[in-house]
């Protein structure tokens, strides 16, 4: 999660006051639609319920590849719903096809010392330098006795992440939190205590991911071209398993490589508008010696009632923006 509220983050903001990081709407904006949940802290402020969800269809153009090419087409988009439900702030999506991930371990350091230890490892990690980029990351384990901390750091072009930012402004809604799309997907999908690894399939209109998960942390991220949005469903049916069959043979010769043979990945979870295309995911993973199941994105919600509120299918479409205000489990 990319807090906005902390020091050396994004962008020099105030501290945003503590009440306000309560806030429990999420907004993920994609190439054809921005998709708007706000959800409500259970009894026992660890689940939620969903109240509202809605998309609206974004302008053709105005958003490529998660870069936004227009805002001024685009602040419309959000400014309506801004104005319906009133919103002020809100948790939101990055692009994940415009990001950087890698792991990595480093030496002890105390944890006010951690984010200048990962600054120092950016410009050998990531195609950007320290200067024009933005970055945060995630503890995957601590061993005091070897002395080392393995993380998950995430590297974005400062004006990718300040374009969101100046668009979000615009319409008079402050930013509380972004995450990236496969942070925000795994926090949805994945139970807080399942530190399993799973590969994450995201099936998006114009393009697909894949995420490994592993200890309740994004490892491994990938975004491929591959649409199934248009009217040949099955077009890059053979590149996506092509595609698939890479990222399990990567995770394999890494998992070899650190003497984790065992951590093998057994099973996949299906989202996105491609999730609810039952003919199309059987072709897909037919190959496949992977389990899989469509995604269950009430998971780590308050559960069945939901199921009143949005169909399966559609509920596939809102894991993004449910995902964006989900904190990580403890």
């Amino acid at each position: 999660m990319i807090s906005l509220t902390r020091r050396k983050t994004f962008i020099d903001f105030f501290p945003v006051p503590e009440f306000l990081l309560l806030s429990t709407t999420g907004i993920a904006i994609a190439d054809n639609d921005t998709k708007f949940v706000q959800l409500r802290r259970g009894i026992f402020q660890d689940r939620f319920d969903l109240v509202h969800a809605t998309k609206v269809d974004n302008p053709k153009g105005a958003v490529e590849s998660g870069l936004i090419t227009s805002p001024a087409a685009l602040a419309p988009v959000l400014q309506k719903l801004v104005s319906h439900y009133g919103i002020r702030y809100a948790h939101a999506v990055l692009p994940e096809e415009r990001a950087y991930l890698f792991t990595t371990t480093i030496g002890w350091v105390a944890p006010e010392g951690l984010r200048d230890a990962v600054a120092f490892i950016i410009e050998e990690n990531a195609p950007v330098t320290l200067a024009e980029s933005v970055f945060d990351f995630e503890i995957i384990k601590e061993d005091k006795v070897a002395r080392q901390i393995t993380l998950s750091v995430f590297v974005l072009p400062k004006e990718i992440v300040s374009a969101y930012v100046s668009l979000f402004e615009s319409v008079g809604v402050t930013p509380i939190s972004f995450k990236l799309e496969s942070q925000a997907i795994a926090r949805a999908l994945i139970h807080q205590d399942d530190k399993g690894p799973h590969l994450i399939i995201n099936l998006s209109w114009k393009k697909t991911g894949f995420y490994i998960v592993e200890d309740s942390v994004v490892q491994f991220s990938t975004t491929s071209a591959y649409s199934i949005g248009g009217e040949d469903l099955f077009s890059n049916l053979s590149d996506m398993k092509a595609e698939m069959r890479k990222v399990l043979a990567f995770w394999d010769i890494r998992n070899a490589k650190s003497g984790k043979p065992e951590r093998k990945i057994e099973k996949a979870i299906l989202c996105g508008h491609g999730g609810s295309k039952d003919e199309f995911i059987k072709k897909f993973m037919s190959e496949s010696n992977l389990n899989y199941a469509k995604a269950d994105i009430w998971l780590n919600m308050s559960p069945k009632h939901h199921i009143e509120k949005m169909s399966f299918e559609e509920s596939l479409e809102y894991t993004t923006a449910i995902g964006a205000v989900l904190p990580r489990g403890k």
